[in-house]
């Protein structure tokens, strides 16, 4: 089989399935082969059928159905992604989820269940692991550059509500996108939190062992578009996130503070390493990331045979559960949650 592509059915067709896995990198991998597509537009379908040069399914059951799909990609909107994916696994497929996997932790764990009872790879395309600027922070925290780390703060500014892909790139259309603006995983904890939950949970070796949030809402307005979100990782060791959906300020993404330094990276291009010497060291020629040909690297491997899944499914599960403690925590007006974990071991 190590010579033979890998038939992928991608599931909806907006900014993420369109721009970020197919053209991004289905399209031109030596290891997979788009062969369905499917979207609740018939339109999109269509163009991507043409696109792509794949069948185009009138709906996910018919995608499922098709013998040539042995990866199903789902990049449904956030609340549709469950009973996609436990139906894919239960049909025999290898599933890759977009973030965030689920809204709710009994969601993740339904997806974690079938995934064992079927003996089918379910992954998580939590892409940004591979952005330069994370990386490089990895490295120098793993080396001992700053020593122990003792606090992380990250952030992120943006340029406005949730509109849907444009012709030629994701985020670029006219039109709001209106799944991503009723609730339901429509504000910002949702959309764009979990790239940066999943950056600490990586960093930090593991979960937190507390959360606690406060978000804020415009009166005309459903679903938040600020979040302050503190993780407590034992031993004094704290995160802080913060998102802006208005981009009226442009903070630094990145400050990592250890006993001995501290990183500091002002956006996705460069940072510097400050040392408790007083010396400083600068990295440039990072660049942002979107598409990941690393992740689908790593999967063709896993599916082979040759490594392990590029992101664990029981990872991606610590983040919809520090979701859901977020959430509860903003309802009782910042409150501290101890987490419990979807498989319940903490």
């Amino acid at each position: 089989m190590s010579g033979e592509r890998i038939g992928v059915g991608l599931i909806g067709l907006g900014n993420s399935g369109w721009h970020y896995h197919a053209e991004g990198t289905l399209a031109g991998s030596a290891d997979f082969d788009l062969v369905a597509v499917t979207s609740a537009r018939a339109e999109r379908r269509e163009a991507a059928a043409a696109r792509f040069d794949a069948v185009a399914h009138q709906d996910w059951h018919g995608l499922i159905a098709d013998d040539r799909v042995e990866v199903v990609v789902v990049a449904t909107p956030h609340h549709l992604r469950e009973s996609v994916a436990v139906a894919a696994l239960a049909a025999g497929k290898h599933v890759v989820v977009e973030k965030p996997m689920a809204v709710t932790t009994a969601q993740a764990g339904a997806m974690l269940d079938a995934a064992q009872a079927h003996g089918r790879i379910l992954t998580v395309f939590q892409n940004r692991r591979w952005e330069p600027s994370f990386r490089l922070i990895r490295r120098l925290v793993g080396e001992g550059e700053v020593g122990p780390v003792w606090r992380v703060e990250e952030r992120r500014m943006h340029g406005g509500k949730y509109v849907v892909a444009g012709t030629d790139r994701p985020h670029a259309g006219s039109d709001l996108a209106t799944w991503a603006h009723r609730g339901g995983g429509g504000g910002v904890s949702y959309l764009i939190a979990p790239h940066l939950i999943d950056h600490q949970v990586v960093l930090h070796g593991g979960p937190p062992e507390t959360v606690s949030a406060v978000m804020h809402t415009y009166a005309d307005d459903e679903v938040e578009h600020y979040l302050d979100l503190r993780l407590g990782f034992g031993g004094g060791v704290l995160s802080r996130i913060e998102i802006f959906r208005e981009n009226v300020l442009d903070l630094p993404k990145w400050a990592v503070f250890g006993e001995q330094g501290a990183i500091i990276c002002d956006d996705f291009t460069s940072l510097r390493l400050e040392r408790a010497d007083g010396t400083t060291q600068h990295y440039g020629d990072l660049a942002p990331l979107q598409s990941c040909d690393e992740f689908y690297h790593q999967l063709a491997a896993a599916i082979r045979g040759h490594g392990p899944v590029p992101v664990d499914p029981r990872e991606a599960a610590h983040t919809v559960a520090v979701l859901e403690a977020a959430h509860a925590s903003a309802r009782a007006g910042g409150d501290l949650v101890r987490l419990v974990t979807v498989d319940g071991a903490q």
